[in-house]
C-alpha cells in the first residue's frame, strides 16, 4: 500500500540508511544493529517505532537471503529490542455508553450507527466499513463478517436494537451494497471526526493522558468484550466473537 511504502522509505532514509547505508551486507554486524538502536532511543522514539524500523530492515535482508547474495540470518535477531505495551485497556461504564450514544445520534446518525454496532457485536471499524447487505440475516439476526482480520471470517449476533437499527436503513438496499456509504456515496475508510469531536463534548478523556487509557472507537469493541465478561460468558467464545486467533 502507498502508506506502508511511504512509512519504509522514511525508515531507511531517516534511520537506517545513515548507520547502515554505506556497508556491504557481510559487513553489517549485531553492533551496528544497536547503533541503529541506540539512534533511534536517542531520538526520542518509541519502542514501537524501534520495532517497525527493525521489521523493515529484517524485510531487505530477508530479501538478499531469497536471492542468494547473503546466507546468514538477519543480525538484528541478535539484537534485544525494548518491549512495549500499547494494549488499550479503556472501555465505557453503561452511562458513557448511553451519553456517547446520544451525543452522536444528535450529530451525524450514521456515526451513531456504526458505534451502535461496534458495541453491541465487537466488529472492527474495517469490518463495519467492509460490511454488505448480502452479509446481513435481519430475520435470523446475524452478521456474516467476510475476510475480517486475517483473511478470517466469522458470524456476529444482533442485539434487539442493532436489529431494529439495520431494518430501518435495509429498506431497497442491494445485496451488493455497502451498509455504510460515506458523503463520497463510497464505503468508509476511516472513522468521522464527528466521533472524537463527540468524545471531546463529553470529556471522556478530560485528565488522560494515556493513550491505552484514552476513548476511541476501538473501545467499543472493548466495551463489547468487557459487558461479556461481566456477564459470565466464557473467554473462549469471547475470543471467538472477537474474532481472534488466540485467547
Amino acid at each position: 500500500k502507498p502508506a506502508t511504502y511511504n512509512q519504509e522509505e522514511i525508515h531507511i532514509r531517516l534511520w537506517i540508511s545513515p548507520i547502515l547505508g554505506k556497508k556491504a551486507f557481510k559487513e553489517i554486524k549485531a553492533f551496528d544493529i544497536e547503533r541503529l538502536k541506540k539512534k533511534l532511543l536517542d531520538g526520542k522514539k518509541s519502542p514501537r517505532t524501534v520495532q517497525y524500523v527493525f521489521a523493515t530492515f529484517r524485510q531487505v535482508w530477508n530479501m538478499a537471503r531469497r536471492d542468494g547474495l547473503v546466507m546468514d540470518d538477519s543480525p538484528s535477531k541478535k539484537v534485544k529490542i525494548p518491549k512495549f505495551d500499547n494494549k488499550r485497556q479503556r472501555f465505557l461504564s453503561l452511562e458513557e455508553e448511553k451519553s456517547l450514544l446520544v451525543e452522536l445520534l444528535k450529530r451525524i446518525p450514521q456515526v451513531h450507527h456504526m458505534t451502535l454496532l461496534s458495541m453491541r457485536t465487537g466488529m472492527r471499524a474495517s469490518e463495519i466499513f467492509n460490511l454488505k447487505w448480502g452479509h446481513v440475516d435481519i430475520k435470523g439476526g446475524r452478521i456474516l463478517i467476510m475476510d475480517g482480520k486475517g483473511d478470517k471470517s466469522r458470524v456476529a449476533f444482533m442485539t434487539e436494537d442493532v436489529k431494529q437499527m439495520l431494518d430501518i436503513l435495509s429498506e431497497e438496499k442491494e445485496p451488493d451494497g455497502y451498509v455504510f456509504v460515506s458523503p463520497k456515496n463510497d464505503k468508509y475508510r476511516e472513522i468521522p471526526e464527528t466521533f472524537r469531536t463527540a468524545v471531546e463534548k463529553l470529556k471522556l478523556n478530560e485528565g488522560i493522558t494515556d493513550p491505552r487509557q484514552q476513548v476511541c472507537f476501538h473501545t467499543c469493541r472493548h466495551t463489547f468484550a468487557s459487558r461479556l465478561a461481566e456477564s459470565g460468558v466464557d473467554l473462549y467464545t469471547i475470543k471467538t466473537l472477537l474474532g481472534h486467533s488466540t485467547i
